[in-house]
C-alpha cells in the first residue's frame, strides 16, 4: 500500500489511526513520512517504511511497538523516554509531553535536526550577514562600579570622621 492511500484506510477503519516514519539509513535519524489527522481514535499504530534501494517502489511496512526504543539514541536518559509523534522529540516525563503535545499538533510534522559532532565546524553558529546589521549612531560605555562604594567602607569612614 503506498504512503498516500493511508488516509482511505483511516477513513474506512473509523477506530484506528495511523503514523508512518521513514528511516533514513545515511543520517541514522527518522523522519515523518505520514502524520494522521485522527488523534483521539481508539487504537493508533505507528509503522515503519522501509524500501529497497533498488527499487523504490517495493517497501515495506513494520509495527512500531516501542517508540522509546526507537529514539532512545537521542538522549542520555537511561529509562523510559515518551515520544512526541509529531515531532519525535524525546520528555523524559509523561506530563511534559502531555504539555507539549496541543502546541506542537497546531503545526505540520517537524523533526529536530542536531549537528553532527564529528564535524566541529557544523557544531558552532556564526553570524555572517554583516551587511544585514544596522548603524547605530552612538554607543555609550559606562563602568557602574566606579560608583559605587562598598556598605563596610562607607560606615567606617563615616565613624572614624576621615570625610
Amino acid at each position: 500500500m503506498p504512503t498516500k492511500l493511508i488516509s482511505r484506510f483511516e477513513a474506512n477503519n473509523p477506530e484506528i489511526s495511523v503514523n508512518v516514519l521513514y528511516a533514513d539509513a545515511d543520517t541514522r535519524s527518522f523522519s515523518i513520512e505520514y502524520l494522521t489527522s485522527h488523534s483521539d481514535r481508539k487504537h493508533h499504530v505507528n509503522l515503519l517504511l522501509l524500501d529497497q534501494p533498488e527499487d523504490p517502489s517495493n517497501h515495506h511496512y513494520v509495527f512500531i511497538k516501542n517508540m522509546s526504543a526507537l529514539v532512545c539514541h537521542r538522549t542520555k536518559h537511561g529509562h523510559k523516554i515518551h515520544v512526541c509523534n509529531s515531532c519525535l522529540h524525546p520528555f523524559e516525563n509523561e506530563g511534559t509531553l502531555n504539555r507539549h503535545i496541543p502546541y506542537c499538533i497546531q503545526h505540520s510534522p517537524q523533526q529536530v535536526q542536531y549537528p553532527d559532532p564529528v564535524n566541529k565546524n557544523d557544531c558552532t553558529i556564526k553570524f555572517r550577514s554583516k551587511q544585514m546589521q544596522h548603524e547605530i549612531p552612538f554607543a555609550i560605555v559606562a563602568d557602574m562600579e566606579t560608583f559605587l562604594t562598598p556598605v563596610e567602607r562607607a560606615e567606617t569612614e563615616e565613624s572614624s570622621g576621615l570625610d
